[in-house]
């Protein structure tokens, strides 16, 4: 089970954070920004659901820090929207934010559960940048944007438009860098979150199925076997994220050799 740590003073949206992903998380509250990082410190967080208000002042300087010395969690922002919050909103996303839930505004469990599992998600894709920096600017979107966007429905075209290029030529960069086609690289985007999602034990291959758009635990446990020749439990096993990323590298190796 993964390490969800939070600083929530309102007791509101803690609870609603705790009914939504208390069953996925292991959930460690702070009471301060001190105390969360304390808690980032002592244990592998993976996603840290902050109030940017939660000592009054708006304080980016401590979602800097947190950013700067803990690179591997992730951070997504809760708080309640009013007017003369909007500039602060808006500069989240500079600060190194990935998700926002507005309290009361959309904090439904449902949509909680998706900008968590879109975080981790985000969270999954940084280990994906050290091997992409010798890669074009086309590349190394597509490949980011297939983890990042694993949730939504994925296809080749889709992949293309968010690139901002057209399909032919997403197809030629990756031929050239040895990757596989848009619509390869979308399933590989989405076995790859998968994987960060096994690493909680109680996740299930169909509720995973479910969450990544599968057609069903039978299709998902069919793609992991042609892909990477594991079931789900021996993806678990193997490390989750990482060896997906591995063996996608690994053939995108022996391709670009061909």
């Amino acid at each position: 089970m993964g390490i969800l740590a939070s600083l929530l003073p309102t007791p509101r949206c803690f609870s609603r954070l705790e009914a939504a992903v208390g069953t996925l998380h292991t959930i460690r509250p702070a009471a301060s920004w001190a105390a969360l990082e304390q808690i980032c410190a002592e244990n592998p967080v993976d996603v840290a659901v902050i109030d940017l208000y939660a000592e009054g002042a708006p304080n980016f300087d401590a979602v800097r820090r947190l950013r700067a010395r803990y690179g591997t969690v992730t951070l997504v922002a809760y708080v309640s929207f009013l007017p003369e919050r909007t500039r602060d909103v808006f500069d989240l996303g500079r600060a190194g934010v990935v998700g926002l839930l507005l309290a009361d505004l959309d904090d439904r469990p449902r949509t909680i559960r998706s900008v968590v599992e879109r975080a981790e998600a985000r969270g999954a894709a940084t280990e994906l940048r050290r091997h992409l920096s010798e890669h074009s600017v086309v590349v190394r979107d597509a490949v980011m944007v297939s983890v990042t966007r694993a949730h939504e429905h994925l296809n080749g075209k889709r992949l293309a438009e968010i690139v901002g290029t057209s399909r032919r030529t997403l197809s030629t960069e990756l031929s050239r860098a040895g990757m596989p086609a848009p619509s390869k690289l979308v399933t590989w985007g989405r076995l790859i979150v998968a994987g960060q999602m096994l690493l909680d034990n109680k996740r299930s291959a169909d509720a995973i199925a479910r969450a990544l758009d599968f057609p069903s635990g039978s299709a998902f446990r069919n793609t992991c076997q042609r892909y990477l020749g594991l079931r789900p439990t021996e993806m678990r096993e193997a490390g989750g994220s990482q060896v997906v990323i591995e063996r996608f590298f690994a053939t995108t190796g022996r391709r670009a050799a061909d």
